[in-house]
C-alpha cells in the first residue's frame, strides 16, 4: 500500500491526545457520610469495573477515529502493479471545443471547466509520460505526443470552433496515436456528451475515461433556416422571406429578429416560441437594388450566440434574356411578348444560325415554329434544362410529328398522336403551378381561356404536370420536370388561324414567369463543413482564371470543379467563419457573393446523462467520471496507480466516532 499524500501522515501524531486525556482525566468524588458504607463500597468497585472498560472503549474509538481521518487525508491506495509508475504511459485527452461548451456550467462556462480538467489530468502524471491534446478541428499539431510542458502550453491555446465531431471517430484518431506507445494506453473524453455526436464502441486494450460535463440551464433559441417564398427575386417588387426559428428549453421564450438587407434594416419581427418547439414567421420587403444582395437575420440570446446571426445572398437580374429559335416567322409572337419590356432582351435566331454559346447564359429558350428539330439542337437542349434551363416548345401546324416525338421522347414528355382539325376550347387551368402562383393576386371567377381551331393530341404521361387542359383532361400546356429545369409544351401552333391564346391577358404573364422561373439562382446560403462545396452558374467562370473567396477578415483559394454545367469550389471548411463572401478572380474582377453559416446541429441541447453513459458503458474498460474539478486530480489517481481507499478512511472516522458519542451518552455511568 501506498500513500498520494504521505505528508499528512505527521498528525499520526495527534493519537497522543486521547491517550494523555484517558490517563490525566480525574473525576471528583462529592463526599457523602453514611452509617454504614459496607454496600456503597460493593456497589463502587462494580461502578469502578464498569467505568474502567467504558473508558477503554471510548479511547479506542477515539484514536481510530483520529487514525483513519489522518489516513483519509494521506489517501492510501494500491498501485495496479509495482511498474505503474516507472513505465511511459501514453496519455490522450479529447477536449471538446464546439459551440455547445459555451453553455453556463457550475459558474463557469463548460469550455473553461473542460481546460481546467484537463489541465489537473495532465498535472497529476508525471514528467516521463507522453501527452496528447485533441479538439474536433484534428489539427495536425494535436496529432502528436507531447511532453508535459509542451501539452499544457498547446492546451492554453485551444479555443471554440465551429467543428463538430462524432465520438466515434473522435476515438478512432486518439488509438491511432497511442497505437505505438509501449506503456499503459489512457484516454480521457472531456465533453458534454450531445445525443447528436453519439457514442463510441469500448475496446478491452484501452482505459478510457469520459468527464461529463453538465450545463446548469439548457436553453437556446437559433435562426434554423432561411429562404424565399419564391424561387426569383424581383427589384421593385415585394419579396418574402421565411424565417424558421427553434427554442431549444423547457420553457416559452419571446423575443425579437431583424431583418437587414445590404446593410439597411428593413424589418423588425417578435416572437413566442412554446417550449421545444419551432415557429415560421414571413418577413416581406423590396428590393431596390440589381446585382448580387446580401442579407442578415439576427436575434438576440444568451449564451449561445454562434445560432443567432443567419446569412444570405441572392442575385437579381438586370435583365432577362431570352433566346428564340425560330423557322417560318417563329419569331412574331415571342417579339410581340417581350420587345417592349426593358426588363427583358430578346434575341431572335433562324434555326440554321443558332449561336449555341448563347444558351448557358439564357433564362427561356423557346422553339418556335421549327418544321423539324436538328439532333444537335436536341442534344444542346437536354443539357441546357438539365442545369436549371426553361425550354417553351411551340409546334409548327405543318410539322415532323415523327421528329416531335423524338424530341419529346428525350425528356418523358410522351408524344403527339395525332393533329386534329377541330374547334375546341380549353376548359381548365392549374392555379397551383409554380408557373401561375404569382400571377393572380386573388383567384381569379372569370377568366378567359383559349379556344383552339388545330391541335396535337398529346398523350399523358406521369411526368407531364397539367398547366391548361381539355375536358378529357388532355393537356394544351403542360409542364415536364427536366434535371433542374423545366421543358413547357404547347400542343398548338400560334396564330389566329389555329386559336386565340395569344390574344388572351394571360399569355404574357405566363412567358414572362417562364423567363424569370430560369434565372439560375444558386443556394441563397451554406452550411460550413468539414468540405464545404459552392455552386456557381457556370457562366461566371473563367478556366484560365484563379478564383478567391475573400471577406473582410479571411481570403481562401477553393478547388474549382465542374459540376452539371456548373461551377463548383471546395473549400476547407475548418478555416471557415460566418458571413457573406465574395469571389474574386485573381486580377479582382468580381464574380458572386456566397453566404456562410455555421451548422445549426450544435445547438440540438439534447445530452447524455451520467446514468445513460454508465448504462452503456457497464462491464466495460470505460470509466465515466462526475466534473468535479475538485475531484479530478484523485479520480485520475485512481484509474492510474490503483484502488484508493480515502472514502473507506472517511466512513470509518465517521464510524467510530458515532461510537464514542454512542458510548458517552448511553452507558450507564
Amino acid at each position: 500500500m501506498k500513500f498520494l499524500h504521505p505528508n499528512f501522515l505527521w498528525a499520526l501524531f495527534f493519537l497522543v491526545l486521547p491517550v494523555v486525556i484517558h490517563l490525566f482525566y480525574f473525576r471528583r468524588y462529592q463526599r457523602i457520610l453514611f452509617s454504614n458504607t459496607q454496600f456503597l463500597n460493593e456497589i463502587k468497585d462494580e461502578q469502578a469495573t464498569r467505568n474502567k472498560l467504558k473508558h477503554l472503549l471510548v479511547l479506542a474509538s477515539r484514536l481510530l477515529a483520529v487514525l483513519f481521518l489522518v489516513l483519509a487525508f494521506a489517501q492510501p491506495f494500491i498501485p495496479n502493479n509495482a511498474d505503474s509508475n516507472l513505465s511511459e504511459k501514453g496519455i490522450s485527452i479529447y477536449l471538446d471545443n464546439s459551440f455547445s461548451m459555451q453553455t453556463e456550467g457550475d459558474g463557469f462556462i463548460l469550455f473553461d471547466e473542460a481546460k481546467n480538467a484537463a489541465r489537473s489530468i495532465i498535472e497529476a502524471y508525471g514528467e516521463n509520460n507522453k501527452f496528447q491534446i485533441i479538439t474536433n478541428d484534428f489539427e495536425a499539431k494535436h496529432q502528436r505526443l507531447l511532453g508535459k510542458a509542451e501539452v499544457l502550453n498547446l492546451l492554453e491555446q485551444i479555443q471554440v470552433s465551429a467543428v463538430q465531431q462524432k465520438k466515434d471517430l473522435v476515438f478512432e484518431k486518439q488509438k491511432i496515436s497511442l497505437k505505438n506507445t509501449l506503456g499503459n494506453k489512457l484516454i480521457y473524453q472531456l465533453s458534454d456528451f450531445q445525443k447528436n455526436d453519439g457514442l463510441f464502441k469500448a475496446d478491452s486494450a484501452y482505459q478510457v475515461s469520459l468527464i461529463k460535463l453538465s450545463p446548469r440551464n439548457i436553453r437556446n433559441i437559433s435562426i434554423e433556416e432561411v429562404y424565399f417564398q419564391s424561387p426569383t427575386q424581383l427589384r421593385g417588387q415585394q419579396n418574402k422571406l421565411i424565417v424558421k426559428l427553434r427554442n431549444q428549453s423547457e420553457e416559452q421564450q419571446s423575443g425579437s429578429f431583424q431583418l437587414s438587407v445590404n446593410e439597411e434594416t428593413k424589418s423588425i419581427g417578435n416572437y413566442t416560441i412554446a417550449p421545444n418547439n419551432t415557429i415560421y414567421d414571413t418577413l416581406a420587403f423590396t428590393i431596390s437594388a440589381n446585382g448580387w444582395n446580401q442579407g442578415k437575420i439576427v436575434i438576440n440570446d444568451y449564451p449561445l450566440s454562434f445560432d443567432d446571426s443567419y446569412y444570405f445572398t441572392f442575385l437579381v437580374e438586370e435583365q432577362l434574356r431570352v433566346y428564340c429559335i425560330h423557322d417560318e416567322a417563329g419569331e412574331k409572337y415571342p417579339k410581340a411578348v417581350f420587345s417592349n419590356n426593358e426588363e427583358v432582351f430578346l434575341q431572335a435566331d433562324l434555326v440554321s444560325n443558332i449561336d449555341y454559346n448563347l444558351l448557358d447564359q439564357e433564362h427561356l429558350v423557346i422553339v418556335s415554329n421549327l418544321i423539324n428539330i436538328p439532333s444537335g439542337l436536341m442534344e444542346s437542349l437536354k443539357v441546357y434544362v438539365n442545369s436549371g434551363g426553361q425550354i417553351l416548345f411551340i409546334p409548327n401546324n405543318k410539322g415532323d410529328i415523327q421528329n416531335y416525338n423524338q424530341f419529346l421522347g428525350a425528356f418523358n414528355a410522351g408524344s403527339f398522336l395525332q393533329k386534329k382539325e377541330e374547334k375546341r376550347k380549353v376548359n381548365s387551368i392549374n392555379l397551383e403551378h409554380p408557373l401561375l402562383t404569382d400571377i393572380f393576386e386573388e383567384e381569379p371567377t372569370q377568366l378567359e381561356l383559349p379556344t383552339l381551331e388545330s391541335y396535337y393530341y398529346l398523350s399523358p404521361s406521369i411526368f407531364q404536370e397539367s398547366i391548361m387542359a381539355f375536358a378529357d383532361g388532355t393537356n394544351y400546356l403542360s409542364s415536364v420536370s427536366v434535371g433542374n429545369g423545366q421543358l413547357y409544351i404547347l400542343s398548338a401552333a400560334l396564330g389566329d388561324a389555329y386559336g386565340n391564346i395569344t390574344q388572351q391577358a394571360i399569355f404574357a404573364p405566363l412567358c414572362y414567369r417562364m423567363a424569370i422561373l430560369g434565372v439560375k439562382n444558386v443556394n441563397i446560403a451554406y452550411t460550413i463543413e468539414t468540405s464545404t462545396k459552392i455552386k456557381l452558374s457556370a457562366q461566371l467562370m473563367n478556366d484560365e482564371r484563379m478564383l478567391k473567396i475573400r471577406n473582410k477578415e479571411q481570403e481562401l483559394i477553393p478547388t474549382k470543379s465542374n459540376l452539371n454545367s456548373q461551377l463548383l469550389l471546395s473549400l476547407p471548411g475548418l478555416s471557415l467563419k460566418s458571413g457573406v463572401y465574395e469571389v474574386l478572380d485573381d486580377s479582382e474582377e468580381y464574380y458572386a457573393k456566397v453566404a456562410l453559416n455555421y451548422d445549426r446541429s450544435e445547438g440540438d441541447l439534447s445530452y447524455y446523462t451520467l446514468d445513460n453513459l454508465n448504462e452503456n458503458y457497464l462491464n466495460t474498460s470505460v470509466k465515466v467520471l462526475e466534473n468535479k474539478l475538485a475531484l479530478i486530480e484523485d479520480n485520475v489517481k485512481q484509474i492510474e496507480d490503483g484502488e484508493t481507499f480515502w472514502k473507506l478512511c472517511i466512513i470509518l472516522a465517521l464510524l467510530f466516532l458515532a461510537i464514542e458519542i454512542f458510548l458517552l451518552r448511553f452507558l450507564p455511568k
